[in-house]
């Protein structure tokens, strides 16, 4: 009974890996879509024509985010990036990240960079299709699956022949080898009639078949982004100007990274600054940083940066070079471990916590 209880074990987790890796959502193996959030005022205009007066309402489209989107293994693996470059209404407003999202395996991460807020969701869609598996070979759509959606037709959208769903009365979905190239959402009445357009989010560009770090798809970048995330100029101050328990000062000899490092810095141009290590490799390092003006706000960043092995980086600006010592901040060399070299400038001090972490 036992041998035959096992046996049964073995199979349902084979066809669940079986599942897992044949889900691929997408047809195209990686690329890169830019999308704008487009949401909607409404304005008012009066006329009087001969004494009869009359007033029309109309809507008025605004792009409140700009939104990329990233993915490879055929949508095995995503991550998304948006920034708020306008408020409700459409008042322009400074650019600023307002979230990340890492899809993998069955997770669904969050951070909120306005809460300051990390989520772990379920990847619902990967796990409905999973569920609803035979259906989902026989349509090789993951919209029909998950809305029961039919073809309404096609519209060209950037060149594309993207497919036409109606997922229900307030959704709908344009969809081209699997890729969302569009959706609208809708105010609708009680009855599911529908009344007009509230959100749009639609691609602007495409580029298809690209090669990534690996970094981009790895949830190492998410973590301690709390941490990191709250510390602003003051703070960074008062790390380098308060108890040497909390830092470590790091030699010109070369400092042993680990991923996951935070490390504030004084580039040559005395601007105060934190960074992230969030990947090692023996080609290169993987950073992610803040630099910070004398005013407190961001001179320069990147949520991903890379720097060969052998190469310098300076930080004012997020650049590095191979041959250029003049004004740069630090060295990245990895012969036999990885080390970061910083140049004479006013320091680099390691946040001890975050080897805690």
């Amino acid at each position: 009974m036992k041998i035959k209880l096992y046996f049964l074990f073995f199979l349902v987790m084979l066809s669940y890996g079986m599942q897992a890796q044949a889900y691929k959502p997408y047809k195209i193996k990686s690329g890169k879509i830019e999308y704008e959030l487009r949401k909607y005022t409404t304005h008012t205009h009066f006329s009087d024509n001969d004494g009869v007066k009359s007033k029309r309402k109309e809507q008025v489209p605004y792009v409140e985010e700009i939104i990329n989107y990233y993915w490879d293994e055929n949508g095995d693996v995503a991550f998304e990036e948006s920034w708020e470059v306008a408020k409700f209404g459409g008042d322009p407003t400074p650019k600023r990240k307002r979230y990340e999202m890492l899809w993998i395996d069955d997770h669904q991460y969050h951070y909120d960079f306005f809460e300051d807020r990390l989520r772990d969701d379920p990847n619902n869609i990967r796990m409905q299709c999973r569920d609803r598996f035979q259906f989902y070979q026989v349509t090789g759509s993951w919209v029909e699956t998950i809305y029961g959606a039919m073809k309404k037709g096609t519209v060209k959208i950037l060149g594309k022949d993207a497919i036409y769903y109606r997922a229900n009365d307030a959704h709908d979905i344009y969809v081209w080898n699997g890729l969302v190239l569009k959706e609208e959402t809708f105010a609708t009445t009680r009855e599911g009639k529908r009344l007009r357009v509230e959100r749009t989010r639609i691609a602007t560009n495409i580029e298809t078949n690209l090669l990534f770090n690996p970094m981009m798809f790895d949830r190492t970048r998410l973590e301690n982004d709390q941490y990191f995330q709250t510390m602003d100029k003051d703070a960074v101050n008062d790390f380098i100007d308060g108890p040497p328990n909390r830092i470590w000062q790091l030699q010109d000899s070369g400092f042993k990274l680990k991923e996951g490092d935070i490390i504030l810095y004084v580039t040559s141009d005395a601007h105060l600054g934190k960074l992230k290590v969030l990947k090692i490799i023996k080609e290169s390092l993987t950073i992610k940083y803040v630099t910070f003006d004398d005013y407190g706000d961001v001179f320069s960043q990147a949520s991903s940066l890379n720097i060969p092995n052998n190469f310098s980086c300076e930080l004012d600006n997020g650049n590095a070079y191979e041959d250029k010592m003049y004004l740069q901040d630090f060295r990245y060399k990895n012969d036999d471990k990885p080390l970061l070299i910083p140049f004479p400038t006013l320091g680099f001090y390691l946040v001890k916590e975050s080897r805690n972490n």
